[in-house]
């Protein structure tokens, strides 16, 4: 998965070949395909890899911080890879799970895990009265993925990756959209 990672970095998902992967990796084209039968299955097998120790991180976090904090945790995570120079390799993937649903379906269960973690979180804040008690769990977590997403994906696009910029435009935008209404904080 690593020589699959530095050979899509170089030349983007689309562009880079099983053979280039077989290369990089050192290992014949039979053992590759022995584990990974395309390139979007090598791309479902890093997303989960690495969105299953970030979603531990999370709860970790969540349970110990609150629930702001291991959004941060979280976005930090995912503008740290744009600092690290992987900005054009994320749009690169997302553009392709748009169009090919052999890399969208993996992506797509990794991220309803994740979703899926980040709702039981909202719900538990909600339910100490840390943030707004209207919003939909759902909902809310769905936007605050877009927030992540987006801010990485704008700030990589305008050349400003810095992360704690990001994180600190991410905390901005998260305190407002959970911020309490003022009559369900003296309910």
């Amino acid at each position: 998965m690593d020589a699959a990672i530095e050979c899509f970095r170089r030349r983007g998902f689309h562009q880079a070949t099983m053979q280039e992967i077989c290369a990089e990796a050192a290992i014949s084209a039979g053992a590759l395909y022995r584990y990974f039968g395309s390139k979007a299955e090598i791309i479902g097998a890093i997303a989960e890899d690495k969105r299953g120790d970030s979603d531990v991180a999370f709860l970790r976090a969540a349970e110990q911080q609150g629930l702001l904090e291991a959004l941060c945790l979280s976005g930090r995570e995912f503008f740290q890879k744009f600092a690290d120079g992987d900005g054009a390799l994320i749009a690169d993937i997302f553009a392709e799970a748009i169009r090919d649903d052999a890399v969208a379906t993996p992506l797509r269960k990794t991220d309803a895990r994740s979703v899926a973690l980040f709702v039981k979180a909202i719900k538990a804040a909600q339910a100490r009265r840390e943030i707004d008690v209207t919003l939909d769990p759902e909902v809310a977590a769905n936007t605050l993925f877009a927030g992540i997403e987006g801010i990485g994906l704008r700030r990589a696009f305008l050349r400003d990756t810095d992360p704690d910029a990001a994180v600190a435009q991410f905390r901005a935008f998260a305190e407002r959209y959970l911020s309490p209404s003022p009559s369900a904080r003296h309910e």
